[in-house]
């Protein structure tokens, strides 16, 4: 436990009452005093948010493998991540300690390019970011574990190379991806970021700030400082501090690049992914397609039962949305599918579920909620289920 000298009394009663609501279900690799501090303070003390918002984290890390032993250690090794990482710029996220702070520092590149959006479904970036917030979050809790003090990440932004045609429109594909992303961040990883240093930025900053308050609540753009006259030394050690940004890091395990960054894959059509690809990889034709709306601050259910596909008890889909929703699966009441809120751009989302061999009769639904409360959203989808779905519609959010 940590020490009373790292946290207020106000602060303690709330991780002890973060305990008493979760009793018996927080792992305890997350039991500790300066974890739960930051659902604490991340969530302004509100218990009700932080009870909604941690439970759903909980679920969604067993059915991603967080809890996996060698999480840390494999993560850099699996094909998923890296189909997904290779078009963006990142340094590898590791025990890089910042002495002053002892925070965890990584850095991300602004080098985006605009058809990204193209290469793979957002819902599938969208759980490698996930998961990539989750390796930060490990790491920090290691550092905590051996050093016996709090610990947090530390992001330097290189503006450098960011392409700001790409931003300016909030409602580009790129932004509205980015907006869902933030909302991972925001909600399961709360207070775990203490400060982005923006490297390289341009002298006027009224386009970054109009695009910073799209994608970030308030209190995330409280976190972005500009690196001005070497300003950013004052927040982390030249140690740590890769050497493009006048620092002595280098990382030439990872990258011979001085921003200690990947070397980003040029994207090119050939790249671009092909909607129906799930179908493709399971051999079989593209159910018929059928559409339905969500009304304003609504949800919808699909009932629908596993099917035989080469041998295999699998439910799978594809589908297009008019405008952001949360998608989830469960089987009855069991979440088995993560659960994000998702937007579909330039490809549709779309993937497979395989099942356990079981009852047939096993219910399995696809849940679509609405948090818009002004608009309807439309889904257009295919499902490869047993029998004819049947659909619950309008259920309103409570």
């Amino acid at each position: 436990m940590a020490s009373s000298k790292y946290l207020s009394a106000d602060e303690l009663a709330g991780v002890a009452e973060i305990r008493k609501a979760f009793t018996g279900r927080i792992p305890s690799l997350l039991d500790t005093d300066f974890n739960l501090r930051r659902w604490w303070n991340g969530h302004n003390r509100h218990m009700n948010v932080i009870t909604e918002r941690f439970d759903s984290y909980l679920k969604n890390r067993k059915v991603m493998g967080f809890d996996e032993p060698n999480f840390i250690e494999t993560f850099y090794q699996k094909k998923d991540h890296l189909d997904i990482l290779q078009y963006f710029g990142m340094s590898r996220i590791g025990p890089v300690v910042n002495e002053k702070d002892n925070g965890i520092v990584f850095v991300e590149s602004g080098d985006i390019d605009k058809h990204v959006a193209n290469t793979y479904p957002a819902g599938k970036y969208l759980r490698v970011f996930f998961t990539s917030c989750e390796l930060v979050l490990q790491t920090i809790l290691k550092q905590e574990r051996e050093s016996g003090k709090p610990s947090h990440g530390i992001c330097i932004f290189d503006m450098g190379p960011l392409h700001i045609a790409n931003h300016i429109n909030p409602l580009s594909n790129c932004n509205k991806v980015f907006k869902a992303r933030a909302l991972i961040w925001e909600e399961n990883y709360p207070d775990m970021i203490k400060h982005i240093v923006v490297v390289n930025s341009p002298f006027f900053l009224g386009v970054i700030w109009k695009v910073a308050k799209f994608l970030l609540k308030e209190k995330q753009q409280k976190l972005i400082h500009f690196n001005r006259n070497d300003s950013m030394k004052s927040i982390i050690h030249d140690d740590v501090t890769p050497v493009a940004f006048g620092g002595k890091r280098m990382d030439l395990g990872y990258s011979p690049r001085t921003d200690c960054c990947n070397e980003i894959k040029k994207i090119t059509p050939d790249d671009f992914y092909k909607n129906g690809t799930v179908w493709e990889n399971l051999g079989i034709a593209r159910p018929a397609q059928t559409s339905f709306h969500i009304k304003a601050h609504s949800l919808c259910k699909m009932r629908c039962a596993p099917k035989e596909c080469n041998g295999k008890n699998l439910i799978a889909w594809q589908f297009s949305l008019s405008d952001q929703l949360e998608f989830s699966v469960t089987n009855e009441d069991d979440q088995v599918y993560p659960c994000l809120k998702i937007i579909t751009t330039e490809c549709d989302d779309e993937d497979s579920l395989k099942c356990p061999a079981g009852n047939s009769e096993d219910n399995y639904y696809l849940t679509f909620k609405n948090y818009n409360r002004f608009s309807s959203i439309t889904v257009t989808i295919s499902l490869w289920s047993e029998g004819t779905p049947s659909l619950c519609a309008d259920i309103p959010l409570v």
